[in-house]
């Protein structure tokens, strides 16, 4: 690494302990302001005593009573400012910028949305009443987004020279921040040395520590954390940053943010103060409350203590002072002693004093925070005049404390607006949500066409024939930023719109616009354009009421022939159904009747073939018995002439062996064939019994004819 020249670490050294030193008296010279408002925080949060006063009360045995009327006061005048709707607005500087001012508008009104810039100005309102003093600084985000972060009024130092309001005329400003010796390391790795360096060198004290009640401090040796200062100062108009500890330069350089104009670097940070006295000490509103405060809250715990209390005379007579003491102070008490021997001597007759003293607070604090018309706690029964009055009185009081607030917040998005056209080079798409419809998106530095108001259509250039092409460029636009405010508080103006409508209900003839215009419509210029647009259409044309006689009786005839059309058409229509309705129930049924033919035949040839199987069956069981019974009855007859026979045969040799006599005449007998015979009948039986289980087991086919009808069985 090399070394640093012996110049530049002269002039490093010279410049570091120039910044110190601005930052050592402004640090110095504001201990006193910074105190007093840390006093004014804790009157807002209800801290009301000090601990000594608090220990001589609890001696005195008084109360102490805390009526906080600050809180309520300062939300009030917060509510105020709410109810106000404010938002940026551009206009354009010549008439062919007005395009470029709607553009304006739309960019600011979403990084007010994106960057919740409405939330931190309610914060930064809180400061402002408070401590007097309101500062946040421009910055972009990682998206790119520009925005303003709130500097928190204890860690926001000045040039305590400076006299004006806005810190117009301060030379230096910026932030004193505690931080963590390793988070800022984090953050500055190169530079590690100088921030522990700044623990070794530091005059360290019984103050030197983070918050410290008397002074401040650069470090905090115990837990390690190190006063950093980001200082913005001006050098021949040119605004430079410079972040350091006590122990060295972290960084520095010109600021980042530019000037649109001069393209020089400004100042990012925006500061405005409440009020400035004489000694150049800035405070806010709550300043003023603080007496009237300490009145209503002392002597409200002054009067319940002399009620509370007695003042006792006793003679020497008297043994046990203290019995009487405590008994004189029971409700019930009961004290043995005679007439004249103790006399109450309490300073209760100064409790209406202090009552009184109590009112004139009470009216005083009411003073100073806004009256009840504004807040919405005056009489139901007033008329809108007075509660005008009212606000008005109110108003007047509180406007210039909120006029510098209102500059605060123009300021700001004129910082905003200026970090758009420094930061916003890329093609990029914004989201409008002023539509309550259906928001729209606006495109910037990309190439749009420009659209003809009066037409709705591309305006075409003549030189080229082609459409006239614009970038949304806001590096290009030249506009003006202001803050277009609509109080949302109740006027006489609402008055008036109820006396109008009730003139309206009444018969009284009021132009449209004349009732746009005394209501508190949203959008109200926005329906007086399109009325009058309405009414100027209506003024060209010739004989108005002629011509609307005519259209309104063409429109009649017209409606009636459309009429008379549409109940022939739908007459023709309805006939047609009802036709082609027939028409599908007669074809319905005609298939339903096929359907219902087509199955009666086939259940018909289904038992025709059946019965014919059957019917053929039952012939060849009949023929297989016939033939069975004739074979049998041919057996039977053969073997009874078979039988005669042989009957006959054995006859005639009987007959021969009587008549011949002896043996030596006898023939041998022929075997009987009877039972052969008789065998073979019964053998022929069961053949045809045989045959006729085969046939009725053998599977059937029906034979059909040309016609598809069954004609036989094979």
């Amino acid at each position: 690494m090399a070394k640093r020249k012996v110049s530049d670490q002269k002039a490093e050294d010279n410049y570091l302990e120039t910044v110190k030193r601005k930052a050592t008296v402004s640090m110095d010279m504001l201990d006193a302001a910074r105190r007093a408002a840390q006093v004014f925080q804790r009157y807002y949060d209800g801290d009301q005593f000090t601990d000594n006063e608090r220990r001589i009360l609890e001696a005195r045995g008084q109360p102490a009573l805390v009526f906080n009327h600050v809180k309520p006061a300062i939300n009030a005048i917060i509510g105020i400012v709410e109810r106000g709707r404010t938002d940026p607005k551009g206009w354009g500087r010549t008439p062919q910028d007005q395009e470029a001012a709607e553009v304006a508008t739309d960019g600011l009104r979403y990084v007010s949305d994106v960057t919740r810039f409405n939330a931190t100005a309610r914060e930064c309102l809180q400061d402002f009443l408070i401590w007097g003093v309101v500062a946040g600084i421009n910055e972009i985000n990682e998206g790119q987004e520009p925005g303003i972060r709130r500097i928190r009024p204890e860690e926001f130092f000045y040039d305590p020279y400076s006299r004006d309001r806005d810190f117009g005329d301060a030379r230096y400003m910026g932030i004193a921040k505690w931080m963590d010796e390793q988070d800022l390391i984090d953050l500055y790795p190169d530079a590690e040395d100088k921030i522990k360096q700044s623990f070794d060198i530091a005059t360290t004290g019984d103050t030197f520590k983070d918050r410290p009640k008397d002074g401040w401090s650069w470090i905090d040796v115990k837990s390690r954390r190190i006063m950093c200062f980001e200082m913005y100062s001006r050098r021949g108009g040119i605004w430079n940053k410079c972040v350091f500890v006590y122990g060295g330069v972290l960084e520095e350089g010109p600021s980042q943010y530019l000037d649109s104009k001069t393209k020089q670097p400004r100042n990012p940070i925006l500061a405005q103060s409440a009020y400035v006295d004489i000694d150049n000490q800035r405070y806010g509103a709550v300043k003023d409350m603080v007496s009237p405060q300490d009145a209503i809250n002392k002597g409200r715990s002054k009067a319940i203590h002399l009620l509370n209390v007695a003042k006792l005379r006793v003679e020497p007579g008297v043994l046990d002072v203290d019995a009487v003491r405590k008994e004189w102070a029971k409700p019930d008490g009961i004290i043995e002693a005679r007439e004249g021997q103790i006399e109450e001597l309490g300073d209760r007759q100064l409790t209406p004093a202090h009552l009184e003293l109590l009112r004139d607070a009470k009216e005083e604090m009411r003073r100073q925070s806004p009256t009840p018309g504004i807040v919405g706690r005056g009489g139901q029964s007033q008329s809108g005049r007075a509660i005008l009055a009212e606000q008005q009185a109110g108003m007047t009081e509180q406007a210039p404390l909120l006029a510098g607030f209102d500059d605060w917040k123009l300021r700001c998005y004129r910082a905003m607006w200026e970090s758009i056209k420094q930061f916003w080079t890329a093609p990029k798409w914004i989201r409008v949500t002023d539509d309550e419809n259906a928001p729209r998106f606006v495109g910037l530095n990309m190439p749009e066409p420009v659209i003809d108001p009066q037409t709705g259509q591309m305006q075409i250039d003549p030189m080229t024939g082609q459409p006239v092409m614009q970038s949304n460029n806001p590096a290009e636009m030249d506009v003006d930023i202001v803050i277009d405010s609509t109080p949302d508080t109740a006027v006489i103006q609402e008055e008036q719109f109820q006396r109008l409508a009730e003139l309206v209900q009444a018969g009284m003839p009021i132009p449209p616009d004349v009732l746009i215009e005394a209501s508190s419509l949203p959008k109200k210029k926005l329906l007086l354009d399109k009325l009058k647009q309405a009414q100027e259409q209506q003024s060209q044309q010739p004989d108005q009421a002629m011509q609307a006689e005519q259209a309104k009786a063409q429109m009649q005839m017209q409606a009636k022939q459309q009429e008379l059309a549409m109940q022939a058409q739908a007459d023709a229509q309805e006939l047609e159904r009802q036709d082609m309705a027939d028409q599908r129930k007669t074809e319905r049924a005609m298939q339903l009747a096929d359907l219902q033919f087509k199955y009666d035949m086939e259940r018909l040839n289904r038992q025709a073939e059946i019965e014919t199987g059957k019917a053929t069956a039952m012939l060849e069981i009949k023929r297989q018995e016939k033939m069975a019974d004739l074979e049998f009855n041919m057996q039977a007859k053969q073997m009874d002439f078979e039988f005669k026979a042989r009957d006959a045969e054995h006859t005639e040799a009987r007959k021969r062996m009587s008549e011949g006599g002896g043996e030596s005449g006898m023939q041998p007998v022929k075997p009987d064939k009877t039972m052969e015979a008789l065998g073979a009948g019964l053998l022929a039986i069961g053949r045809g019994q045989e045959a006729l289980a085969s046939a009725l087991s053998k599977p059937k086919q029906i034979l059909r004819g040309p016609d598809g009808r069954a004609q036989g069985i094979t």
